[in-house]
């Protein structure tokens, strides 16, 4: 009888502790996943899942299926500014904040004739290294015509190569060449600069990721060395980058005061601001339609001080920052979580970009927005 009891007593402990088991992890996937709303979210991801693999008649790939799942919610935010990343999407974002790079060191877009014209040759790259230029057109591939492909297409085959390949271009004429060039991993500056006529410095600032502003300041001593005399800061089609690269590089062109301020979601602010020792020098900044973020504050801080003249095209308004959080498999979410005002204290998405103090459309030959801030300039 007393061992009868015994067991009984131990199946009733077990039960008793399963479901108080059962019961802690309900109540901490309850809370975690933001209560009865959060756990519906859940369950009926997990039925499409299983639904999928039920009842689907095709082959069922749960990778994309989750992958798709993921994008499609952050897409739902309808913030074009947050998205989701697979874990090898995330991997070629991680390569670009730092300016390293896989590939031949090109970006392209498709001709309604077919081929891709080269728009860039990144600085340092492979092509670079091949005397690839821009305006040339690819249209084949060791022999193989690619001019029936879309981006992604090529993109996938370039990376696909291994060794030295042949690429098949045309060059701004029409003409027919051959180039041999390789794939491989590069670091390329975000910054090119020269000296123009009348000791104008020109500096090309690409994005604001790593080394952007300790690069800028390196590119105005080695002018300032030259003579320079004035300034024209190009960050047209610049995508911004790191917030440390644009405080780093506002500090030694503005004085003492506020140059950025960065709001929370709760409405707490966080001001940064130079110090007084700053570079007194004409300026001028190239902004377009593809000019946003931190490429736009930059040129918004040094206006609204009155230390630089706006060229160019309206730029396109992002007044947000986002936070990328890594998850478990590899894959991540870029998703906004604050705002970014001006020195003036305005809020960039809000007010709808910038709008330029000499407003100029880019033709389809010469530069005439660079005409403009240089003459400006002179």
């Amino acid at each position: 009888m007393k061992k009868r009891y015994s067991l009984l007593t131990l199946t009733l402990t077990a039960a008793c502790a399963a479901l108080a088991t059962l019961l802690a992890v309900f109540t901490i996937g309850f809370f975690r996943f933001g209560g009865s709303e959060g756990m519906a979210f859940l369950g009926k991801l997990d039925l499409m899942r299983r639904l999928a693999e039920a009842e689907y008649v095709g082959q069922t790939d749960l990778e994309a299926v989750t992958d798709n799942a993921c994008r499609g919610a952050i897409a739902a935010l309808d913030d074009r500014w947050s998205y989701y990343m697979t874990a090898e999407e995330y991997t070629e974002y991680q390569q670009r904040a730092s300016n390293v790079s896989s590939g031949i060191g090109v970006t392209v877009t498709a001709r309604e004739e077919g081929g891709f014209v080269i728009v860039t040759v990144a600085n340092g790259s492979p092509a670079e290294a091949a005397g690839i230029e821009p305006g040339q057109v690819i249209v084949s591939l060791e022999g193989q015509d690619v001019t029936a492909m879309d981006t992604s297409q090529l993109r996938e085959l370039i990376m696909s190569q291994t060794g030295s390949f042949e690429l098949g271009l045309l060059d701004a004429g029409g003409g027919a060449l051959s180039v041999t060039v390789h794939t491989d991993t590069f670091y390329s500056s975000p910054v090119s600069f020269e000296m123009l006529e009348g000791d104008i410095g020109y500096i090309r600032i690409a994005n604001f990721e790593e080394g952007a502003a300790e690069n800028a300041v390196s590119a105005i001593e080695t002018l300032q060395e030259q003579g320079m005399r004035s300034l024209v800061f190009d960050v047209r089609s610049n995508p911004g980058g790191r917030l440390s690269e644009l405080i780093d590089l506002l500090d030694i062109l503005l004085p003492e005061g506020d140059v950025f301020i960065s709001v929370e979601r709760g409405g707490e602010e966080e001001i940064y601001t130079s110090d007084a020792e700053c570079i007194e020098l004409p300026m001028a900044v190239l902004i377009n339609e593809n000019t946003y973020s931190a490429a736009e504050f930059f040129a918004a801080a040094l206006s609204e001080y009155d230390r630089a003249v706006i060229v160019g095209a309206p730029s396109t308004g992002k007044g947000r920052s986002q936070v990328t959080f890594e998850l478990s498999d590899g894959s991540a979410v870029h998703l906004s979580t604050r705002r970014y005002l001006t020195p003036n204290r305005v809020d960039l998405s809000e007010q709808g970009g910038l709008t330029p103090d000499i407003v100029v459309e880019q033709g389809m030959e010469g530069d005439a927005q660079l005409d403009a801030a240089v003459k400006y300039l002179s």
